[in-house]
């Protein structure tokens, strides 16, 4: 998988008793060279910049990856499935069903790369790496190559929470600084972040996938741009509200919709139980 290799830097400096990386093809700088295979050390990545080398090619590990998602979980989510090559065929199967009934085109990302293994090169092929995009004919067009004993981490394309509208909320007294406030569902996911009850899907970062819309004309461009997965809305909406849920509705007949009760130190902690339930549910299946 390519690496920014000022990234890789980062991660060798903080973590140098036990980060470690492999190149996964010849490099050569300055009339050195750098063998498929061989650890990756800081005096190399200094080279290779001045090179005017920006990535590299390393080997995919799931401790590599644990890594790359401490220090990037954005642009390096945590996967949300780990599939077998037959789970796999069946699923993509069922999205191209799903795809062909609604607007939103859904699929899944590979994270990180899977790898060709026939033994006649010093190194794996990739066959699909790392960010690509999984859909019914790509995965037909490359499973012939891959083993089908190999399983895959992958996460879906649908990520993110839309609160549509105003949810409102009781005052409590903040006991950290005496101040009576009111809560938000944003800052409860962040006081939860760390209690894996709470979590809302391993791929979630609540600080860059909540958004909030107001205007019912933009619901429906803000759903589709950011591939959203689930609205959240208010016990009381007004008629624009309503008819904008409803054109969305029927853009999309598997919409996530999930109305949110007025929130309370007594509730909040339910309410983000019922936000993780509807959040992964797919609304396709049948019960």
């Amino acid at each position: 998988m390519k690496v920014d290799i000022k990234k890789l830097q980062y991660l060798i400096n903080k973590y140098h008793n036990e980060f470690n990386c492999v190149y996964h093809e010849d490099y050569v700088a300055e009339g050195k060279k750098f063998k498929a295979g061989a650890e990756i050390l800081l005096q190399d990545t200094q080279q290779l910049l001045k090179a005017g080398f920006k990535e590299l090619e390393i080997r995919y590990n799931v401790t590599l990856y644990e890594y790359l998602n401490r220090e990037y979980p954005v642009e390096y989510r945590r996967p949300t499935r780990w599939i077998d090559y037959n789970a796999l065929d069946g699923y993509l199967d069922e999205l191209e069903t799903v795809n062909e009934q609604s607007r939103r085109k859904r699929f899944l990302y590979l994270v990180g790369d899977a790898y060709l293994r026939d033994g006649r090169t010093s190194h794996d092929e990739i066959v699909l790496r790392h960010g690509d995009t999984l859909d019914l004919q790509k995965w037909k067009t490359n499973k012939v190559y891959l083993e089908s004993s190999q399983k895959f981490f992958v996460r879906t394309s649908e990520v993110g929470i839309i609160v549509f509208g105003t949810i409102k909320s009781e005052e409590f007294m903040d006991e950290k600084d005496g101040f009576r406030k009111k809560f938000n569902l944003l800052g409860a996911m962040l006081s939860h972040k760390f209690d894996k009850k709470f979590e809302i899907s391993p791929d979630f970062v609540p600080n860059t996938d909540f958004r909030t819309v107001t205007d019912p004309e933009a619901l429906p461009t803000e759903y589709m741009s950011t591939n959203a997965r689930l609205v959240i809305i208010g016990e009381a909406i007004t008629q624009a509200h309503k008819e904008a849920l409803l054109k969305l509705k029927r853009a999309d007949p598997f919409l996530r919709l999930m109305v949110c009760p007025s929130l309370s130190p007594e509730n909040i902690d339910h309410i983000l139980l019922q936000i993780k339930m509807v959040y992964n549910t797919d609304r396709w299946k049948k019960a």
